[in-house]
């Protein structure tokens, strides 16, 4: 009796285990996509502004668009996906706190030169949240988010634009925020 009980418990358990591994993975892909979504999106209509018109033309995309090709990835998806950062130029994109201890950590990994992981999960109720770094990784990130000038023409259009912005002096390699997506799972 006690050998069928313990057996039916360690098959309940395994099935369990297997089902949030399933879970998870699932978790993992959607939100590789919803990102990868975001960033070919977004990235992409940047990198064109940027490209065709100079740093004026990517800060007035940026000012304009931003938020709304981000909504509509979200639209388009079904999965409320975000940008954040620790040192917003958007108010909209500041981390809450659950983000803010991530990105901490993470900052500390690379203080301690360890690489930072591809992307996290952590589970909450019945929602998985995919949390992916973004790296300054292009030089024309650094375009303007790099050290500019505040009294150059683009130092004063991100003054305009963003009057309270933290997002400038960023070098190559640093961590400038994340890409969060919210996937809801049943357990």
């Amino acid at each position: 009796m006690k050998y069928s009980t313990l057996l039916f418990s360690s098959l309940v358990l395994s099935l369990s285990l297997n089902a949030q591994n399933d879970t998870k993975e699932t978790s993992v892909k959607i939100g590789e996509n919803v990102s990868a979504a975001l960033i070919q999106k977004l990235g992409g209509q940047l990198k064109e502004q940027m490209t065709k018109n100079g740093p004026l033309a990517a800060l007035g995309f940026c000012n304009a668009s931003a938020q709304i090709l981000t909504t509509e990835i979200s639209n388009t998806t079904n999965y409320k996906v975000k940008r954040v950062t620790l040192l917003e130029r958007n108010p909209q994109n500041r981390a809450n706190a659950q983000e803010s201890a991530i990105l901490s950590a993470w900052q500390e990994k690379l203080k301690e030169a360890q690489p930072l992981p591809s992307y996290e999960i952590h589970s909450q109720g019945n929602m998985d949240h995919y949390y992916q770094p973004l790296i300054i990784n292009n030089e024309a990130c650094l375009k303007c988010h790099g050290n500019i000038d505040s009294q150059s023409e683009l130092g004063r259009a991100i003054k305009a634009a963003y009057p309270n912005d933290h997002a400038m002096g960023y070098k190559m390699g640093d961590l400038r925020g994340m890409i969060v997506v919210d996937i809801p799972v049943e357990r």
